[in-house]
């Protein structure tokens, strides 16, 4: 259910299409030599397609240093294991495959690679700001490409379970909207947390130089520790579709009603959650403490844009002078 790896095991390693200076921001907050001052990085900061946006995320996730990657596996193998510890027991076999995709659904997203979707990815996420694009879009592409890391190979298998337990094509319908309820569940919830607290992703050495720092460091503690509070109180929502459809007169089918409530309840916590991480956007910018302030273009970048202004400056006088020359 929860892993730190995310958030622990990750180096200041951006990914995006125009590379950065980390600037020397606060001088309160060390800056370990060891950072990269440059990185590269994949995508267009300005970028406002959102297929390309999403591409450019899914390529962030697999490249080092693996934020989201890593927490994903860890947390799948953790729940694996944690089967041999406490085994799945149900007594209807119709809602076996649901119980098998929820409980790996909550495993993997019930961690700060949900919570923290902001702050894995801080250096992309302030060039976007930066570039003017909304936090609401910027939200919906980390949920969609969490989707297709997650939650689609989830659906996958719960649907595979649920063909072969049943052989009706309905039962993979039914079976793939009820695991959609803890997966938006989790997926509002993140959202709302992420812009709350955003922490950027550090080495262990960078939070080692900056112990002393006792804000940032309960900040970065609290945030690791936060998924196993909210699961805990999460957890009693799971029962919350189960008392809407029996109080509901939506008995037109009693699996497909049920699966139907669960993910139009799932749906109405991810846009809660994200509506109230964008109230409090709106009250407070989303700022990342443990980050220097001031980020610069690398010189390269500024340098090249200038020479192809000036290239194009000479092109169109070239282009006047031949014109002059014409002229009698």
């Amino acid at each position: 259910m929860t892993s730190a790896a995310g958030e622990l095991g990750t180096g200041l390693t951006p990914v995006l299409g125009t590379p950065v200076e980390l600037g020397p921001g606060d001088p309160g907050l060390p800056v370990d030599p060891q950072l990269p001052a440059r990185a590269p990085l994949v995508g267009d900061p300005a970028e406002r397609r959102l297929h390309r946006q999403v591409w450019a995320d899914l390529r962030w996730a697999f490249r080092p240093p693996w934020n989201w990657l890593a927490g994903v596996v860890i947390n799948l193998v953790l729940g694996a294991l944690w089967l041999f510890v406490d085994p799945l027991h149900h007594g209807d076999r119709r809602a076996w495959a649901v119980i098998v995709g929820s409980y790996f659904a909550v495993w993997v997203l019930a961690d700060v690679t949900t919570t923290n979707v902001l702050g894995a990815d801080a250096v992309r996420v302030t060039a976007r700001l930066r570039h003017g694009i909304p936090l609401r879009r910027i939200l919906l592409v980390k949920n969609l490409t969490l989707l297709i890391i997650v939650g689609l190979p989830t659906l996958l298998l719960t649907g595979g379970i649920a063909l072969v337990d049943s052989h009706h094509a309905v039962a993979v319908l039914f079976t793939g909207l009820g695991v959609l309820f803890p997966i938006l569940t989790w997926l509002g919830i993140g959202n709302l947390v992420s812009v709350a607290m955003p922490v950027a992703a550090l080495p262990l050495r960078q939070r080692w130089i900056n112990r002393r720092d006792r804000w940032r460091t309960l900040r970065w503690g609290v945030a690791l520790g936060l998924p196993y509070a909210l699961y805990a109180l999460v957890s009693p929502v799971s029962d919350l579709p189960r008392l809407i459809d029996d109080n509901t007169v939506l008995h037109i089918h009693a699996h497909g009603a049920r699966a139907i409530t669960m993910a139009v309840t799932g749906l109405a916590f991810w846009v809660l959650g994200t509506a109230l991480g964008l109230l409090v956007a709106r009250h407070r910018a989303v700022r990342f403490d443990d980050l220097p302030d001031e980020w610069r273009e690398e010189p390269l970048v500024r340098t090249l844009a200038k020479i192809r202004l000036d290239l194009a400056t000479l092109l169109r006088l070239s282009r006047d002078r031949r014109r002059a020359s014409r002229l009698p």
